[in-house]
C-alpha cells in the first residue's frame, strides 16, 4: 500500500462504510477483518461484538498495522497483526470473517475466499464488500485528463491480474467455494452535491492519482504531466461542476457448512 493510503482509510467506519456487518456481527462473536488497514472499521466491529467478543484485524502493511495499534490500543477485545491471509493460521476459528474493498487488489480472489472459508467455525459467515470499478458514474462527465488517468488505472490493475469487476463475480466464487445461504445486497455509494462530505468523497480519485498514481508512473502507464494535470483539473471540476458520483458496491455473504 502506498504511503498516504490512510488518508482514505481513516474516514471509514463500520456504520457508513461497512454497514453490511450490522446485521451479521453479534455480541460475543469472534471476528477476523482481512485487510484491516489502519483499523477504523475494525474498531467499529469491536463495538458490535461487545466485551464478550474478540476482533482481530490483519494486514500485510506494517505501517498501517502500527497506526492501528497506536490508535486503538485502548480497546481490550481488539488486536492487530501483520499477516497475510494466504498463510494465516489462527488458534481458533471465527464466527465471522469480513473483508471490505480488499479483493479488488489481489490476483487470486478464488483462492482467498476458499482460504477464508477454512478459517470459519461451522455455520460461520464470510462477508465480502467490494466494487465493480467499470460501473462508476460521475455527473457530469469528469475532465478528459482524469478520464485518461482512470482508464490507465483500470488497465494497470487488469494487467496485474486484479479484477475490476470483482463485485459482480463474488456470488459465483462463493458457490464454487461451497458456501451456502448466499445473500447479495447493494451498498453502492452515491455522493450528491450539497452533502457535507461531497468534496471529500469525490476527492478519493485525486488521492488515488497522488498515491497509486506514483505506481502507474513507475510502471509507465501514465506520464507525470498527465497525473498532475488530472489531479488539478479533477479537483477544479469537483469544486465547480460536479453534481454526483456513484461507486458501484456490493456485499456478498455466505455460510460455511454446519
Amino acid at each position: 500500500m502506498p504511503k498516504g493510503t490512510n488518508a482514505v482509510l481513516d474516514r471509514r467506519t463500520v456504520y457508513h462504510s461497512n454497514s453490511n456487518l450490522l446485521d451479521i456481527v453479534k455480541p460475543g462473536d469472534r471476528v477476523l477483518d482481512v485487510g484491516c488497514g489502519s483499523g477504523s472499521i475494525t474498531a467499529g466491529i469491536a463495538e458490535l461484538t461487545g466485551p464478550g467478543g474478540q476482533v482481530t484485524g490483519i494486514d500485510t502493511s506494517q505501517d498501517l498495522i502500527a497506526q492501528a495499534r497506536g490508535n486503538y490500543a485502548h480497546i481490550a477485545t481488539l488486536g492487530f497483526e501483520v499477516a497475510d491471509i494466504n498463510t494465516y493460521q489462527p488458534k481458533q476459528p471465527f464466527n465471522v470473517i469480513t473483508s471490505a474493498r480488499v479483493l479488488q487488489w489481489v490476483d487470486n480472489p478464488v483462492q482467498l475466499i476458499s482460504t477464508m472459508k477454512q478459517l470459519l467455525a461451522p455455520g460461520g459467515c464470510l462477508t465480502i464488500l467490494d466494487y465493480n470499478h467499470e460501473k462508476i458514474r460521475w455527473e457530469p462527465g469528469i475532465p478528459q485528463s482524469m478520464q485518461a488517468f482512470y482508464q490507465a488505472f483500470l488497465q494497470w490493475r487488469a494487467d496485474a491480474g486484479m479484477d475490476n469487476r470483482i463485485a459482480d463475480h463474488l456470488e459465483t466464487i462463493f458457490k464454487q467455494a461451497g458456501l451456502s445461504d448466499i445473500s447479495i445486497t447493494d451498498h453502492s455509494e452515491t455522493s450528491l452535491k450539497g452533502s457535507p462530505e461531497f468534496e471529500a468523497d469525490l476527492d478519493i480519485w485525486a488521492k488515488v492519482a497522488e498515491t497509486r498514481g506514483m505506481q502507474l508512473l513507475k510502471d509507465d502507464y501514465v506520464t507525470d504531466e498527465l497525473r498532475l494535470r488530472a489531479i488539478a483539473e479533477y479537483r477544479d471540476w469537483v469544486r465547480t461542476e460536479a453534481r454526483s458520483m456513484t461507486l458501484y458496491l456490493k456485499a456478498v455473504s455466505g455460510r460455511s457448512p454446519r
